[in-house]
């Protein structure tokens, strides 16, 4: 394998990855009335991370937690996203 072929390989997760930031709308009310626990996860370096301190005051079950990274945490820090799952349950 090239490292041609390594990042063409790469390229169909990243562009689907921004088609849904094309795709924006808001989940509000749909977290609101959700049950489901909800786990908000930040990369340390992520300076966006202080704003996401309201979904924990304004959603029931919500919880937020850092782990190495900045945006794009299951490439960035993938052990650490998986032992966020297996603690979930999964």
């Amino acid at each position: 394998e090239t490292d041609k072929e390594s990042v063409l390989a790469a390229r169909t997760p990243v562009q689907a990855f921004n088609a849904g930031l094309l795709q924006h709308r808001s989940f509000e009310e749909d977290l609101k009335e959700s049950p489901q626990p909800k786990l908000i996860v930040s990369g340390e370096g992520d300076k966006r991370a202080v704003d996401r301190q309201p979904y924990k005051e304004q959603l029931d079950t919500c919880s937020l937690t850092t782990i190495p990274g900045l945006n794009v945490l299951p490439w960035e820090s993938p052990k650490e996203v998986v032992d966020l799952i297996k603690e979930l349950g999964y």
